[in-house]
């Protein structure tokens, strides 16, 4: 314990964790005063907030700063942290302080750049730095002329940087002025683990990510929380999305206007091939919705699809009381796939999820944004800790403004933790159900589960009411738990003055435990429409996927908005239903009965009957012209959605 240095000591004595200290000071108020800077000078974007919410998006910036200034500053925190007495060679201190400078005048840069930059793309840089080098060496003539005020600012402030730290360092010293070699291990273990949870903005189960600044759906205010070093250096470290060009751009805009347009909606802008607005003659219903996302819920245990045995009872009954389409499909294979595809109509055609990709910061426009404009609550419930799949990052950017997890459960105790991932299913759902009746009508909450994922651990109570099913393995034992979960939800729900005038669709995030030859059941997962005031039974054969979701609810409740949804209305009649997914390199349509698979490369097959899709069911030679239809529209879809979603094309803001 002598050798832990007491904070009073440190801060007196001249030694290298001091000034590594006082330099991280004085940075993070050179990084507040470039977001004040930014506040300013894009002030017209962030004039209808409130003093709260501004203030709010600067103390959230400090975490970013904190990551941003560490994460560019490994470098010399490594070298110059190393237990080593470097006071007898000078030299080595000049080649550190060269190197502080050129790294952290470089992300100053980064901010004076955005300070212009923001106005023309309406976010912060991210991998343009890497991508358009060229480019701006070609504007240089153009940025002399146009932002002569920003070059003036960088050159100032690359003097003023250079003299003061120069001046600091000297009176505050570089080194030890009475170094011990274990006190120096000591300071460098501290410093590298200050480092590290610093870089990755706290202890919780994931590291922040561009998204975390998106404390609601007013946009702005997160790219102000942000700043420009952690979104361009975070951006580099992030997985780059593929893009697609095989038509011309009329092309694309016609064969995406065929596929996903319904007769009552009008393109808005040639550049954003999604975005379109929904004109009904219709009366907007303003009723409540409830999306439940049940965690692997697969297609072929569920007896209301399959006509067989059945592991889902409580469903089925309520399937037999609303609508239930049989050909629906996960638009991927991870939770973490689904949430953009059902909460904002994102298809997961990409190696790499949406959540945690570079593009995740895009301007989106998620149901809850849309919902929120006709005065609707929105909550996004799931029984895991804060930050489990970064999902309470995501789903503010989607309009969700309320988000619960494990951390928000009422009266919480260790008998309702299942182990593994969180809270029981049964007991979430009631506090979830608890939580809704509080709200004020109309809302739209979404239910994530959870107990049916491996490793499949439920209550021991419960165990004793599934004990006739001993034969079954514990996934669907799981599957059984997750149902009775609902159940029991539903029987809170249909005491409560909401229950009547609600719109409940029950999903699933993916499949588990298919057949991965057989293409088809990979993806198929149940979609139920229920509305208990409304007497429509149907089991509807059409094909959809999550990405139909958004606006399938926009037809529900006859909502005439602005959106930019991948997908069409299942209600739609006069649409074929259609879903494009991956088993990557291959991308897959199924369109009507049939299934085409493309890798873009060589391998391309097509089945007459996308339930049949073993390889002597493979009739690639012998239907020509469905396949080069079917061909024309994987490949416009594809290509579409990969520069929407690569350029940040999906949705903008239109002048009221």
């Amino acid at each position: 314990m002598k050798y832990i240095p007491s904070l009073k000591n440190i801060l007196n004595q001249k030694s290298r964790i001091r000034t590594t200290l006082l330099t991280f000071v004085i940075l993070l108020f050179i990084y507040s005063l470039l977001r004040v800077s930014f506040l300013f000078i894009n002030f017209d974007f962030f004039r209808e907030n409130s003093i709260k919410e501004i203030f709010y998006a600067f103390l959230i910036g400090i975490r970013f700063d904190i990551s941003a200034i560490l994460l560019l500053n490994i470098p010399v925190i490594f070298l110059y942290s190393l237990p080593i007495k470097f006071s007898d060679k000078k030299f080595i201190y000049k080649i550190f302080f060269i190197i502080f400078c050129f790294l952290n005048l470089i992300g100053i840069t980064l901010n004076i750049a955005d300070l212009g930059y923001f106005n023309t793309i309406q976010r912060r840089l991210t991998f343009e730095p890497f991508t358009a080098i060229e480019d701006t060496f070609r504007m240089i003539p153009s940025l002399f002329k146009n932002y002569s005020h920003l070059i003036i600012a960088f050159l100032i402030s690359v003097v003023l940087f250079i003299y003061f730290f120069k001046k600091i360092f000297n009176k505050i010293g570089y080194t030890d002025s009475n170094y011990s070699f274990k006190k120096s291990i000591l300071h460098f273990i501290i410093l590298i683990l200050l480092t590290v949870i610093g870089i990755r903005g706290g202890l919780q189960l994931k590291p922040i990510r561009q998204t975390n600044a998106f404390f609601n759906d007013k946009r702005q205010l997160g790219y102000l929380a942000l700043n420009s070093t952690y979104t361009v250096l975070r951006s580099y470290f992030q997985y780059n999305l593929p893009e697609y060009n095989f038509y011309k751009k009329e092309e694309i805009k016609n064969e995406i206007q065929k596929l996903i347009y319904s007769n009552d909606e009008i393109s808005l802008d040639d550049n954003y091939i999604f975005l379109r607005k929904k004109v009904s003659k219709n009366i907007t219903q303003k009723k409540n919705v409830i999306i439940f996302i049940m965690e692997s819920w697969s297609a072929q245990y569920i007896g209301s699809i399959t006509g067989g045995k059945t592991f889902t009872p409580f469903f089925d009954s309520l399937a037999n009381k609303g609508i239930l389409f049989t050909n629906f499909l996960a638009s991927g294979q991870r939770s973490i796939e689904a949430v953009p595809s059902i909460l904002a109509s994102l298809p997961s055609i990409f190696p790499s999820s949406f959540i945690g990709s570079r593009v995740e910061i895009n301007r989106i426009r998620g149901l809850g944004s849309i919902l929120k404009e006709y005065g609707y609550t929105t909550s996004f419930h799931h029984g895991a800790s804060h930050g489990s799949m970064g999902f309470d990052g995501f789903v503010p950017s989607a309009g969700f403004d309320l988000y619960f997890g494990k951390e928000d459960f009422e009266n919480y105790n260790d008998s309702l933790f299942d182990g593994t991932w969180g809270i029981y299913d049964e007991p979430f759902f009631l506090d979830a159900a608890k939580k809704i009746s509080k709200f004020n009508q109309p809302f739209c909450s979404v239910i994530f589960s959870l107990s049916s994922h491996e490793p499949f651990n439920i209550p021991e109570d419960i165990k004793i009411k599934f004990k006739n099913f001993h034969d079954e393995n514990d996934y669907q034992k799981a599957l059984r738990y997750s149902d009775y979960a609902l159940q029991k939800f539903f029987e809170y729900a249909k005491k409560q003055k909401w229950f009547s005038n609600t719109i409940f669709l029950i999903t699933a995030d993916h499949t588990l435990y298919t057949s991965r030859n057989d293409i088809f059941s990979s993806f198929n997962v149940p979609l139920l429409i229920y509305q208990p005031d409304v007497n429509v039974v149907q089991k509807n054969p059409k094909v959809g996927s999550h990405v139909d979701i958004l606006p399938t609810i926009l037809d529900l409740l006859s909502i005439n908005t602005i959106h930019s949804s991948m997908g069409n209305s299942l209600l739609d009649d006069t649409k074929t239903g259609f879903a494009v997914t991956t088993f990557y390199p291959s991308f897959l349509i199924f369109n009507n009965n049939d299934l085409y698979v493309d890798d873009f490369d060589k391998k391309k097959q097509y089945f007459e009957n996308f339930r049949q899709t073993s390889s002597e069911f493979n009739v690639f030679d012998k239907n020509n012209i469905r396949i080069v239809e079917l061909e024309k529209k994987l490949k416009s879809y594809v290509q579409a959605v990969t520069n929407s979603v690569n350029h940040d094309l999906i949705y903008k803001k239109l002048p009221k």
